[in-house]
């Protein structure tokens, strides 16, 4: 019974990805950038044998593009929004939200939701790549990062505690600040179908119930089987009490016996003295 909990628990719970949902990447890998900058955005999924067809759709509404690459030239804001896609096996990606700024100061990242132990990098842009010096990167209002050149950062796996506002302040002709950008965590939850849960805790309570059922009843033999050798127990001693009174009383009976002839030997002596006595 408990194998079978035992391969029940086996089963993976945690962290399943559906190998049929198809998948964007963005080159270069940041969801925000500034107007007039170029994005590619690549769709992978399973195909059709000969089909490499690729349907794209930009805020629900469907894209003339086929191909697996959709690149926007010199982004303007109406490519702002929610971009998804489906390969021929596919069901369709998740979205993926991509914003055009036009700011002096812009903190890229490479996805606003992650799952927790997932890669972050940020990046402190400046507008038309123009070179910031003295970047300094904040969560929740608070430095936590200081690069006199560098202007990225990578932390390699992320956690809940990195849950947060962040921005970015650099040096160039002054100093700028970027706008907020918000970056969610998610711990890691199970994805296991409804009917696995039904499932396993009825076959758990089920064995709960008949292990209950079979330690009620070796409880009830052992109880009998103990109130049996008790009474064997008491028999045993009854009998060996009786044994030892009867015993008491042969032996009673037997020194009142000797007694008794003892008494007659006595009297048929005093008879036997007594003629003696008279013939003198």
């Amino acid at each position: 019974m408990w194998l079978l909990i035992a391969l029940l628990l086996g089963v993976p719970a945690g962290g399943q990805v559906d190998t049929t949902q198809a998948v964007i990447t963005l080159q270069p890998p940041w969801t925000s950038v500034f107007q007039k900058e170029n994005i590619t955005l690549w769709c992978e999924g399973p195909r059709l044998p000969g089909d490499n067809s690729t349907q794209w759709f930009h805020n629900s509404t469907a894209i003339q593009t086929l191909t697996s690459r959709y690149s926007i030239i010199s982004a303007s804001v109406n490519d702002s929004g929610e971009y998804r896609c489906q390969t021929g096996l596919s069901v369709p990606s998740d979205p993926v939200q991509l914003e055009i700024h036009r700011d002096w100061l812009l903190l890229q990242v490479s996805s606003r939701v992650f799952t927790e132990g997932e890669p972050l990098d940020l990046r402190c842009h400046g507008w038309k790549n123009k070179l910031m010096y003295n970047v300094i990167f904040y969560q929740n209002g608070k430095a936590f990062k200081f690069f006199p050149q560098n202007s990225e950062l990578s932390i390699l796996k992320t956690n809940t505690s990195h849950n947060g506002i962040y921005h970015c302040s650099a040096m160039g002709r002054h100093r700028y600040t970027s706008a907020g950008v918000s970056v969610t965590v998610k711990g890691l939850q199970s994805s296991t179908p409804a009917w696995f849960n039904i499932v396993f805790y009825l076959i758990v309570g089920i064995i709960t119930l008949v292990d209950t059922v079979l330690c009620m009843t070796i409880h009830k033999k052992l109880q009998r089987k103990k109130k049996r050798n008790l009474a064997i127990s008491l028999d045993s001693n009854h009998g060996k009490k009786v044994t030892s009174c009867l015993q008491k009383d042969r032996h009673l009976e037997e020194e009142l016996k000797c007694q008794e002839q003892e008494e007659e030997k006595l009297q048929e002596r005093t008879h036997q003295k007594k003629p003696k006595k008279e013939e003198r």
